[in-house]
């Protein structure tokens, strides 16, 4: 609840929820059971009700597209659906070792297999467990991952319901249609987020999450100047990573401690969004209805570290972003627009 409560106070509208399925993050996949360690599923799903009416959206982690080789499930049921070579051999995601010794050593990494999206049978499998992600009255969900498939492109299993090989990937958007009904059945308004997936899946999965750095090129900006792209800030000053966010018109992930922390933790990078978003709301013909060109349509010089985009409105007046991406010293910028008119100028101060 002090989460939601933090959120409400500082403008936060949603909370990507982690960690929330059995076994936590990237564990027990695809099985979307509550861990029990963490509370029962009862008052989970107490506290999303309690935290939405606040204001508030909880939106849920999940993943479908792996099984873990470590858990009953696999081995009764789920080891069915994985994906595997040639000579019958299941392909592998080899997990990730985070923090611990143990998985730091490779010793109980939770290795997982490569789910047949292709397959009919596995679609209703994981559309079975995504029931259990809605039946907790979030308002969306994050699939993770959901852009790729491992090691794997075609699966050679000769029992998932088609004739192999078979392009798992063209089961994609299949799966997404099928998921999609499922949460109609609920909530028509629920959302389908992903993690940096091609343009050609936003059919299913419309918000699009991901990471970047100074060099990123926003190339998902130049196909849909409108698309809801959102993008993670994890510094305790990332003033930089939050002028490229303005720049390139993305939505802010807030992310201290890499989902682990609260808001609280960095309030220098939460004054600064904050800012940002308020001259985002002022001026939102120019900065968020507008359509995004990149650097086409102005030249802009400065001295120092710098980066730049242009937008321009409905009726076609423009605005130029300035960004100082250098951590020592100010910077004087000179911005020239053909043919200007009367020019205002605005900072996030």
């Amino acid at each position: 609840m002090k989460y939601g409560e933090e959120c409400a106070r500082d403008g936060v509208k949603a909370i990507q929820l982690v960690g929330w399925n059995f076994d936590g993050q990237d564990g027990g996949d695809p099985v979307q059971d509550t861990d029990p360690g963490l509370g029962t599923w009862q008052q989970l799903h107490d506290a999303i009700g309690k935290i939405q009416a606040m204001g508030v959206k909880i939106i849920l982690f999940g993943k479908l597209n792996w099984a873990d080789m470590s858990m009953p499930w696999y081995k009764s049921e789920f080891y069915k659906y994985a994906s595997t070579d040639p000579f019958g051999i299941p392909y592998e995601q080899g997990g990730y070792s985070y923090y611990t010794p143990t998985q730091l050593a490779g010793i109980n990494n939770h290795r997982r297999a490569v789910m047949d999206f292709l397959s009919p049978g596995y679609r209703d499998l994981a559309t079975r467990e995504f029931q259990k992600l809605l039946a907790l009255g979030a308002s969306g969900w994050l699939f993770d991952e959901n852009c790729h498939h491992g090691p794997v492109k075609y699966n050679f299993a000769p029992d998932h319901g088609y004739t192999p090989p078979g392009f798992i990937y063209a089961g994609d958007l299949p799966m997404g249609e099928q998921l999609r009904a499922a949460a109609d059945r609920v909530d028509r308004e629920f959302l389908f987020a992903g993690e940096g997936h091609q343009d050609w899946l936003k059919q299913a999965y419309p918000l699009s999450y991901f990471r970047i750095d100074n060099s990123s090129t926003p190339v998902d900006r130049y196909i849909d100047p409108q698309a809801p792209l959102m993008v993670a800030v994890t510094g305790f000053d990332d003033r930089e990573m939050l002028n490229l966010i303005l720049l390139d018109r993305y939505l802010i992930s807030y992310e201290p401690y890499n989902f682990k922390g609260h808001l609280t933790d960095f309030p220098m990078t939460l004054a600064y969004g904050k800012k940002i978003d308020a001259l985002r709301r002022r001026f939102r013909a120019w900065l968020w209805d507008a359509e995004f060109r990149d650097t086409v349509g102005a030249q802009v010089s400065a001295d120092g570290a710098y980066r730049y985009s242009v937008f321009v409105t409905r009726d076609g007046k423009r605005a130029v972003v300035v960004a100082n991406q250098g951590r020592e010293k100010s910077i004087t910028a000179k911005v020239e627009l053909p043919n200007p008119g009367k020019l205002v100028v605005a900072t996030p101060e």
